[in-house]
């Protein structure tokens, strides 16, 4: 096993990989026919962002993570993490416990376009601010305050009630944005390309660790959480984006101060597909332009068709790939 910090320097990638986001920053041709968000056969339903629990208590009870088209992993509170899953599929399955909203969202969303948002419960400050975000046009609202009637209210656990919602559902309420570029390529990954890596381990917190596996059966990754298997989640990229964190403006019902992830700029990053892993420098110009994962001479890094995984690690961590 080899500790890897994101912060490596990126592996040269051959002539075969796409071009510069500054020399070709649109799609191929093709990609009249397929999901920017996958690479797959392309989907025209609405967006719907959900946000979905991530706590100990709530595991057990987590559904539909597996349908999503993306899925950012995000630092929270105490050292926890909660989830952003992104479905253009307009999935009829439930997906939850859905819990609230957070200050990375508001600048990592609106790359999406006017996507609706659906959360429930927060802090009074953090709702206010993400109604400043709908009034802005950067977002939509498919809240539970705003669509009860989308919501099935479940389980109370000791911690939190349980919210659960349909993307299909909350798509034909809030019809919001349909997908498009957000700076994603895919493609054909050189052989020579980056280094084997079967699996890795992924450190939010002193308490928070990620691992992922290939399955060379498959030729996608399972994904644990503190070293529980998520059932139903096999993404076909997992990308590890190191990112800067600072104190956001509020805090949790226990007094802990809220992590604020920057996406917007640049870091390092590091891109796991078809059983190796390549070093990669991520871009963002601001909160309206897609993110690039491109090699040291600014080349795209294709990604392989199919669900992808982001881990918005804390750029103070290392990652451990084996």
């Amino acid at each position: 096993k080899a500790a890897v910090k994101p912060v490596a320097q990126p592996t040269a990638l051959p002539s075969s990989v796409a071009a510069s986001p500054s020399k070709a920053a649109r799609p191929s041709p093709s990609a009249a026919t397929t999901d920017p968000l996958t690479g797959l056969a392309l989907r025209h339903s609405p967006i719907v962002v959900i946000k979905v629990d991530n706590a100990v208590p709530a595991r057990r009870y987590q559904k539909g993570l597996g349908q999503a088209a993306i899925v950012y992993q995000e630092l929270v509170e105490s050292g926890q993490t909660r989830f952003a899953a992104v479905y253009d599929n307009a999935y009829n399955g439930e997906v939850g416990p859905i819990r609230s909203v957070r200050e990375t969202d508001l600048e990592l969303l609106p790359q999406y376009g006017r996507v609706a948002v659906a959360f429930s419960g927060g802090n009074k400050g953090m709702k206010a601010q993400f109604r400043g975000a709908v009034a802005s046009g950067n977002l939509l609202d498919a809240s539970y305050d705003v669509l009860p009637q989308d919501y099935r209210l479940a389980e109370r656990r000791v911690d939190a009630r349980n919210f659960y919602s349909t993307p299909a559902r909350l798509a034909d309420s809030a019809n919001g944005a349909t997908p498009t570029d957000i700076g994603l390529r895919f493609g054909a990954l050189p052989a020579t390309a980056g280094k084997p890596a079967s699996s890795a381990i992924i450190r939010f917190s002193d308490m928070m660790v990620v691992q992922v596996r290939y399955n060379a059966s498959t030729g996608k990754w399972s994904v644990f959480q503190d070293g529980g298997l998520m059932s139903g989640v096999a993404p076909s990229n997992i990308i590890v984006q190191s990112v800067p964190i600072k104190r956001g403006r509020y805090v949790d019902v226990l007094g802990a101060a809220s992590p604020y992830a920057t996406t917007i700029g640049h870091g390092n990053a590091l891109i796991f597909r078809d059983g190796r892993f390549v070093h990669a420098t991520w871009k963002r110009a601001s909160v309206k332009s897609g993110t690039h994962y491109v090699d040291d001479k600014g080349r795209d890094i294709p990604l392989k068709p199919g669900a992808t995984w982001v881990m918005l690690q804390p750029r103070t961590r290392s990652a451990v790939v084996s």
